[in-house]
């Protein structure tokens, strides 16, 4: 009897032991951290608003195309033409230009830019009789500052990852459409061609600017007017392609240098010399020419009726100057502190106190830089403690 008694204690204590074993490893296991508090690590954000074009509202542009001149030189076979109709493919020339865009809000921006390109006109590319047989022709450099406003009809979505610098996702879209307008100011200096060898115009008053009953002398420098629009394709999270088409209205309609009637050639002669007048009249180094009266005093030499107008195309590459994805909470965080730092620094100041404040607590942890004791020969050296916070 006191036998299975003992036996029945010895066997509730191995039991109740075994319990208390399956009670601990039941637990999960805690893991101790070092620095204070776990760590968590939950999925990636996304930032609240759905598309993130405030992350890339700047952006540097460069472009590269081709110039066409609209005027009252060259162009099509037949009487002069308003807008593109008298484009000639021929006489294209040359632009560049740099420009910067700032997006106002989602869909509307404003650029700024500066271009140079070269302007030509030929009398020589027409089969028009009055026209080829005037004998006119011209080049000009063009200089370029403009303001534009443009209007996105689309635009590229992208969807970015809260406080990562590098992960975006496209919203399926990477081309965008806008229409643009805008104005600004243009210099040009028209030069003619003869015998291989290219003269200013200006200078030769070749329509009687300045002289007596004749036009007044025009300036180089004038405003411009352009409109047009564009196309462009994200190729990633700063980079943007695209072609950008601009037809360009002026105040001015001596770019070619030929706007109104023929003056007397030989008051220029008298007044400018021979070479003047040979480019106020140059039909007379032609022969065969079938009415030499259309080239006479009064008659038109240029078409008054409308301003000269031109057009630039480019392909464009634009880069954004700001990062397209940014932390701002922790970046608003982060500066607070620094200016909490500052200000009681300056307290510190101007109390005089010798006790220092920090609120980062990774700087209490750090030690103190040692300093060098000062040698005395001849003295025992203290021993110097590294002092810690």
């Amino acid at each position: 009897m006191k036998r299975l008694i003992l036996f029945t204690l010895v066997l509730l204590v191995a039991m109740s032991g075994f319990s208390q074993k399956k009670a601990v490893f039941g637990k999960d296991p805690k893991i101790k951290n070092r620095g204070g508090t776990n760590k968590t690590y939950k999925t990636p954000k996304i930032d609240n608003s759905p598309t993130d074009w405030t992350k890339t509202r700047l952006e540097f542009m460069l472009g590269i195309g081709p110039t066409a001149f609209l005027g009252d030189l060259g162009g099509q076979d037949g009487p002069g033409k308003p807008f593109i109709y008298d484009f000639e493919p021929t006489q294209m020339r040359y632009g560049i230009s740099v420009a910067t865009r700032c997006y106002l809000r989602e869909y509307h921006a404003i650029r700024g830019s500066l271009s140079y390109g070269r302007l030509r006109g030929d009398d020589a590319t027409t089969d028009y009789p009055n026209r080829k047989y005037r004998n006119l022709n011209f080049k000009s450099p063009l200089i370029e500052l403009t303001g534009n406003y443009e209007f996105y009809l689309l635009k590229p979505k992208t969807i970015h990852f809260a406080g990562a610098r590098t992960t975006s996702i496209f919203d399926g879209n990477r081309f965008g459409i806008y229409a643009s307008a805008g104005a600004g100011f243009m210099f040009f200096n028209p030069k003619g061609q003869l015998n291989g060898q290219w003269y200013a115009l200006k200078p030769m008053q070749t329509e009687g600017q300045g002289m007596p009953n004749g036009p007044k002398p025009y300036r180089r420098l004038g405003l411009v007017f352009p409109i047009g629009g564009g196309v462009t394709y994200l190729l990633n999270r700063n980079y943007t392609i695209g072609i950008d088409f601009g037809y360009r209205w002026t105040s001015s309609d001596y770019m070619d240098d030929a706007s109104g009637y023929y003056y007397p050639n030989d008051e220029i002669e008298k007044r400018n010399g021979k070479l003047a007048a040979l480019f106020a009249n140059p039909s007379v180094l032609l022969e065969d020419v079938p009415d030499p009266d259309w080239y006479t005093e009064n008659q038109p030499r240029g078409g008054s009726e409308s301003n000269d107008t031109y057009l630039i195309s480019k392909i464009t590459l634009s880069h954004s100057f700001t990062p397209s994805i940014t932390n701002k909470e922790f970046k608003q965080k982060k500066r607070k502190q620094k200016q909490s730092y500052r200000n009681k620094k300056k307290l510190r100041k101007k109390k005089g106190s010798k006790n220092r404040v920090y609120d980062n607590k990774k700087i209490k942890n750090k030690k103190k830089k040692f300093k060098a004791p000062n040698l005395k020969f001849g003295k025992k050296r203290k021993k110097n403690k590294i002092r810690t916070f």
